[in-house]
This record gives structure tokens, C-alpha cells and sequence, in this order.
């Protein structure tokens, strides 16, 4: 962790999740005297945690609010619309759930614990996990399950689902953790991995009540506003699900590779003048993935699933760039969204380099899709729809008369 802030001991530095402010103190450790560091977090508790070491230590400031308001809470240190980067040097996530929350019985949070049905990281707000079953409808009850716990099991979604609407309509669903618990255990069954049968309900009920991974989609995207050039993001990550979102958020800005099979054919273009060059902005680079060491795992065995991601800001085009120019020049429908994606998406290949007589790709048709001379340039997403469906009625006739003809034919031999 301090090594996301030791690259500018002098700068400022934010913990998205301060928990009990462990990483904080490691990444004030980190800072010169003239260094900064903000912390977020969305439980009171936390914040009042925060609020004593904000006390002895001049250099930190705890925020009681989702990570996801950063930029908007430090607007002194976001990006400006000329571009050039934020004020922040390094920000650091710890994705779900803290140690402290986790083993509070109060919070609800584990199945083996006996305590109110919460679930809830900010408890001043919201609903409690308890009022949600109270009044969902069974289908969405069922979603939740299904899409943030039993993933790789809609029957044991479905049928926890059940049960809980047949204990609501008798009047029995239980408010406490360890008798809700119980009920899924009953519903569910035998359980094959070595965790309670009710875990992943657990976990599903928080991920849904808490927006987790919303939050985290739109924390990463104020993050990355706020980084200077060559600031550093890092996320500790603890499950696939989790993973998945960094991922997809490093796609979306990840800077473009030289050695890229795409960039290099791309290049070529450029070199002969058929395409403009791709401009830089503000793009990523994974500069690694930390697991813990043998001695961490010893020392605490709950870090055996966490998963340290760094990614660097650089100014450099960004791959979703690279593919929204790309496409076109080789007749390639453009990917969901592409046109939201890279900096500088809403330029047009035919304004930016109109192509020149006679000059086009090899094997690519004069009339490429958004590409040609005088097209206009880079076609948007209601153009490619149409192209879709059009491409949709074409192939629907040529097999109508197909049909048509097959039919003639038999007509004819009998």
C-alpha cells in the first residue's frame, strides 16, 4: 500500500474505504510533512474512527460519504476541462466488506452471528436487508440471489427465493441473522464448498442493498478524474465479481501497446495517409497485480483472496480509441458503447483525415461503412443500427427467395 504513495511523498493521496484506517495510516506513513491524505467511508462508526485520527494528525481528513462523491466532495482537485490531469498522486480501494463490520454482530453481516437482519454499511439510510424481503416480489428477490450470490446456481437462488416468500406470507420471515440463516440453510441444502449454506445469500442481500457494484463503477470513474499524470489507482479486490469490475474499467481506458496487432495495422494507415493519428489523452496501464506474501498469509489468513491491482495514468490514446477508428476502415461493426469510449470518441474519421482519391486500405470496399471520403467519418450508434437491420432485411429476402425458388423447383419435378 505505501508503495502507492512513496512515487510523491508530497502530494495528496486518498483511501477510498478507510475502514479502521489501516491503509490510511500506511499510506500517511508514506508522505512527507507536506503531504495529504482524504479518506472516504460510508459507516459512522468508521467516521468516527476517522474523526480521532483527523485530530492528531494535521495532514488527514475523513469524508463521511460513498466513495463514488470523491471528485465532487474535492472538486479543487479534479481534472479541468482543458484537460492536463487532477491534483491526486495515488487512491486506494478495498473492495466489500471490512474485518470490523464483518465480525460486529449488530451489522448482520455473518450468518453464523446472531444479530438484526441490517446489512446495510450506512445504517442511517436505506433499507435494512429485512425490509427488502418484507416487500420485494418474489422474481426480484430471485435476481438478487442469482446475480450477486448464486451465480453458478439459479436453482439454489430460486428455491432460497421461495422459501423466503413462504415464510413472508405466513408471517414468519425471521429478523435476525442466525434464524434467516437457518431457512436458507433448509432451502438450500447441502452446500459443497467449506462455507455456511447461507453465505452467498448473505453476501448477494449486501452487494444489492449497498449498490456495491455500482458504487465501485462509478468510484473507479471519479478516481481516475482526479489523477495527476503518472498518479497510481490501486484496488484490493476479493472475488471474481469484484475482479471483473476492475477489469472492465481498465479496458475502457486501457492506453494502447506498440506491439498491438491492431495499432500496428492502424499505423500503417496513418504512414500512407489514409487515417488520422490517434490523439492522446488520459489513459491507463495495469502496472501490476500484488497477491499476498507467505508471511501475510500467516499473519492474517483472511487475505488469502485478495487480489492488489495498480494502474498507472498515462496520457497515450486508449485502445477503445483505437477500435472506434479501426472498425470502420475494415467494415467491422463497432463494439456496444464504442462510441462513448476513449478520449476524444466524438471526432470523425472523415473530418479529421479526409482520405485521399484512390487511397484506401487493402481489401477494404471504397464505400467501408463511416470510413470513405466524404462519409462524414465515424458512424454513430443509431447509423449502426440501421446498418444492422438492413443487413438483417437483406439476408430475410435473399432466403425468402430461396425458398421461393426450392419450391418452384419441386413443383416442377412432380
Amino acid at each position: 500500500v505505501a508503495r502507492l504513495a512513496q512515487p510523491s511523498p508530497d502530494g495528496v493521496v486518498v483511501d477510498a474505504t478507510y475502514g479502521r484506517g489501516g491503509h490510511t495510516r500506511g499510506m500517511i506513513a508514506a508522505l512527507s510533512a507536506r503531504g495529504v491524505c482524504h479518506a472516504f467511508d460510508m459507516d459512522a462508526e468508521a467516521v468516527t474512527d476517522g474523526k480521532a485520527l483527523a485530530a492528531e494528525e494535521r495532514r488527514f481528513t475523513i469524508h463521511h460519504a460513498p466513495f463514488s462523491r470523491m471528485a465532487a466532495t474535492l472538486p479543487h482537485l479534479a481534472e479541468t476541462p482543458s484537460g492536463g490531469g487532477g491534483g491526486v498522486a495515488a487512491i486506494l480501494f478495498d473492495l466489500g466488506i471490512s474485518s470490523p463490520q464483518f465480525d460486529e454482530a449488530h451489522r448482520g453481516f455473518r450468518p453464523e452471528a446472531d444479530g438484526p437482519l441490517d446489512l446495510r454499511f450506512d445504517q442511517s439510510r436505506g433499507q435494512t436487508a429485512h425490509e427488502f424481503l418484507s416487500t420485494a416480489p418474489r422474481a426480484e428477490i430471485t435476481r438478487v440471489l442469482r446475480s450477486f450470490g448464486e451465480t453458478s446456481d439459479g436453482a439454489a437462488a430460486q428455491r432460497v427465493a421461495d422459501a423466503i416468500v413462504l415464510a413472508r406470507q405466513d408471517g414468519a420471515l425471521p429478523s435476525r441473522t442466525k434464524e434467516f440463516a437457518a431457512l436458507v440453510a433448509r432451502a438450500k441444502g447441502c452446500e459443497y464448498q467449506a462455507m455456511h449454506p447461507a453465505k452467498l445469500t448473505f453476501q448477494a442481500l449486501r452487494v444489492h442493498l449497498n449498490d456495491e457494484f455500482g458504487e465501485c463503477s462509478r468510484g473507479l470513474e471519479a478516481a481516475r478524474s482526479l489523477l495527476c499524470p503518472g498518479g497510481r489507482i490501486g484496488v484490493i479486490t476479493w472475488k471474481h465479481s469484484e475482479c471483473a469490475l476492475v477489469v472492465d474499467f481498465f479496458r475502457r481506458h486501457e492506453a494502447v501497446r506498440d506491439e498491438m496487432p491492431q495499432a500496428r495495422w492502424y499505423q500503417a494507415q496513418v504512414t500512407a495517409g489514409r487515417a488520422p493519428p490517434l490523439q492522446p489523452g488520459a489513459a491507463l496501464v495495469m502496472e501490476a497485480t500484488v497477491r499476498p506474501s507467505a508471511a501475510e498469509l500467516q499473519a492474517n489468513s483472511r487475505s488469502r483472496s485478495a487480489v492488489l491491482h495498480i494502474m498507472k495514468r498515462v496520457e497515450a490514446p486508449t485502445v477503445a480509441e483505437l477500435e472506434r477508428r479501426l472498425y470502420p476502415l475494415l467494415q467491422w461493426p463497432l463494439p456496444e458503447g464504442a462510441g462513448g469510449h476513449g478520449e476524444g470518441a466524438g471526432g470523425a474519421l472523415g473530418e479529421a483525415c479526409p482520405a485521399k482519391k484512390g487511397h484506401r486500405p487493402k481489401g477494404v470496399a471504397k464505400e467501408a461503412r463511416g470510413g470513405g471520403a466524404g462519409s462524414g467519418g465515424g458512424i454513430s450508434k443509431k447509423e449502426e443500427r440501421e446498418q444492422r437491420r438492413a443487413r438483417k432485411e437483406k439476408k430475410m429476402k435473399k432466403a425468402a427467395k430461396k425458398a421461393k425458388n426450392e419450391k418452384g423447383s419441386i413443383v416442377m419435378m412432380t
